[in-house]
């Protein structure tokens, strides 16, 4: 009989829910990417072709620029949790880890926050 709990018969396969905040963060972020992804890709395949003014006054629209902008925040969210997992599966030495897990964060950040200026200085008008 399987029993609930980290003891018992079923012990190895009871998750003691250390992970599910991120596996729940990770399949939301999944799907929050999916529609924010294609419209990404709609706006710049718009752009081809066109001036870089052109291109400039696109994304100077709300809807393009905060699309784009919430879809690099929610992809490097997204990206930070992924490498989160694999730093944890596979860096065994704790300090070793630790550092992993704060550069994976802090690169993440600065990368998010760099595409996102970029959109920005790009979108503001002149």
């Amino acid at each position: 009989m399987f029993e609930s709990g980290r003891s018992g018969k079923g012990a190895a396969f009871t998750s003691d829910r250390s992970g599910s905040l991120h596996a729940l963060a990770m399949r939301h972020s999944a799907r929050a990417l999916a529609p924010l992804g294609l419209l990404s890709v709609w706006f710049i395949a718009n752009l081809s072709g066109q001036s870089y003014e052109a291109a400039r006054a696109h994304l100077g629209r709300p809807l393009p620029a905060i699309t784009l902008i919430a879809f690099i925040c929610i992809a490097s969210y997204h990206a930070r949790l992924g490498m989160e997992t694999i730093v944890e599966d596979y860096v065994h030495d704790e300090a070793l880890k630790a550092r992993a897990l704060q550069i994976n964060k802090w690169l993440t950040v600065a990368i998010a926050a760099s595409w996102t200026l970029s959109i920005m200085i790009i979108a503001a008008p002149r």
